[in-house]
């Protein structure tokens, strides 16, 4: 059983090996941190350790033979073998059955039995995350952004990192490698901000999505909820997912500011977008970055150069299709990386259209003159943010029903069946009290724009901050249901 960040047996775990991490001496430090990483990574399934393994040897090797290779060929060779090794592995285990599962159900439709079926397997921890973490390192080194290191310990330490192994953040390797083999001081941590990080961070990941998951379980077993039940269960999972998954990022980015590493910040208050181009800026930062970073730019680039996209007309029709067409691919790609089925295709489909109006409407919106910083304006961008969270609200239907007769069931009583006065049930009063504390609080960080403003504050600010995550802990932390919903990617 792995220790969740939560448990009081990983803060025993990580309080003794921080002490013995700051004891020692700098070329000591990485490989206690390694012998961590893998310890915590076999509390859950020690076999699947020879995947991390297997994914660092072939990606340390691939990357010092791209740097050393003369010939082009030979470079895009070993890319290639990074590239298939690790994309292998991740496609068996997560996508296997799926693929399975449809050709299966394909040949069943034309009254044939293919005479097998799926193998159950188990998805390994966090493989969706290292996996594009390491190919970040063997891209970055075939563009020449980044020269690979030599040492063993610090490579298999930035794969298997710990505090962001099982659910990120997405680490590029320019990113995270200086700082695992910078020479870090005691006195240069940010303890203030290390410790409120893992603290919020575990208040909204135990206080808060836990205690809504009730909610969210109730409701989406419920074969014939009403419009008002799926509206109010669509508003529980959008809160949940959101903290479940930020609050999860917050402790990994807590813990590892007490061993001196700063991680990358992966939401950013994004409740607050106004549209979807502007909600993937802050939602799951590093994987949004990740692939516009090394998927969408390089087929924006690559489908102009197809002859059949260059018989279609001049270079603007051309940009506007390579554009059209990646930002199909990576909403694709961004939707089953969550998962393998066909909801979340249909959750990827449902990103791009939406996105494509989204663009529709900032184009018409284009020639509105501006008003400036007038009521009817704010009012606007206040509109704007509630349709942008109840569009999420809806994605999030695809994401959580259990199959597609749920999804039009759902979709079904929420556009014929929403009664407003149903919404007000006494039974949920939690989901409202955190809808409002959540908003109020993030609407302060928002306004100051800076998420860490609580670290500056006075003493006794924080210290009842503090308090205050207490007493909610007692009162509705207790009813809550202590899962990770990103716990296997």
């Amino acid at each position: 059983m792995v220790f969740l960040f939560h448990s009081p047996a990983f803060i025993i775990c990580v309080s003794l090996v921080l002490v013995c991490y700051w004891a020692l001496p700098h070329r000591f430090r990485n490989r206690l941190l390694l012998a961590a990483s893998y310890g915590f990574y076999c509390s859950w399934d020690w076999r699947f350790l020879s995947l991390i393994l297997v994914s660092t040897f072939v990606d340390y090797n691939c990357g010092l033979g791209i740097h050393r290779a003369k010939k082009k060929s030979t470079r895009k060779a070993l890319l290639l073998v990074s590239l298939g090794v690790n994309l292998s592995l991740l496609c068996f285990f997560k996508y296997f059955d799926f693929f399975i599962e449809g050709m299966v159900a394909l040949c069943g439709a034309f009254g044939f039995d293919p005479g097998f079926t799926t193998l159950n397997l188990v998805l390994p921890l966090g493989i969706s995350f290292y996996t594009f973490q390491t190919l970040s390192y063997t891209i970055d080194i075939y563009r020449g952004k980044f020269e690979p290191i030599r040492s063993w310990i610090d490579f298999s330490l930035y794969v298997a990192y710990f505090p962001q192994l099982i659910a990120g953040p997405i680490e590029k390797a320019r990113d995270l490698l200086p700082q695992i083999q910078a020479v870090k001081e005691w006195r240069r941590v940010q303890l203030r901000e290390g410790i409120y990080l893992f603290v919020y961070g575990a208040f909204k990941k135990v206080v808060l999505a836990d205690s809504l998951g009730r909610v969210v379980n109730e409701i989406f077993d419920t074969p014939e909820a009403s419009g008002a039940q799926v509206l109010i269960g669509l508003w529980a999972f959008a809160i949940q997912l959101y903290c479940d998954f930020s609050g999860y990022s917050n402790m990994a980015r807590g813990v590892s500011h007490l061993f001196g590493i700063r991680l990358s910040t992966n939401f950013d208050l994004p409740f607050f977008s106004k549209s979807y181009f502007e909600f993937f800026r802050r939602w799951h930062i590093t994987l949004s970055g990740w692939i516009a970073e090394y998927v969408y730019m390089p087929l924006y680039f690559y489908i102009p150069t197809l002859s059949w996209v260059r018989r279609l007309g001049g270079i603007r029709v051309q940009l506007l299709l390579g554009a059209t067409l990646s930002l199909l691919a990576t909403r694709l790609i961004f939707a089953i990386w969550h998962g393998a089925s066909i909801n979340f295709l249909l959750l990827g489909v449902f990103i791009y259209v939406t996105q494509l109006l989204t663009v529709g409407f900032r184009m018409l919106l284009h020639r509105v003159p501006e008003t400036g910083r007038t009521p009817l304006r704010w009012a606007g961008n206040t509109l704007r943010v509630l349709l942008m969270f109840h569009i999420f609200c809806y994605a999030m239907l695809l994401f959580r029903s259990h199959d597609l007769q749920q999804i039009a069931a759902f979709t079904f009583a929420l556009f014929t069946d929403l009664d407003p006065l149903a919404l007000v049930v006494a039974r949920y009063w939690y989901l409202y009290v955190i809808m409002v504390l959540l908003a109020f609080y993030e609407a302060v960080q928002y306004r100051r724009a800076d998420q860490l403003f609580i670290c500056r504050a006075g003493f006794y600010t924080q210290m009842v901050f503090y308090l205050v995550l207490i007493f909610l802990y007692i009162q509705i932390g207790a009813i809550a249901d202590h899962r990770f919903l990103y716990f296997q990617f």
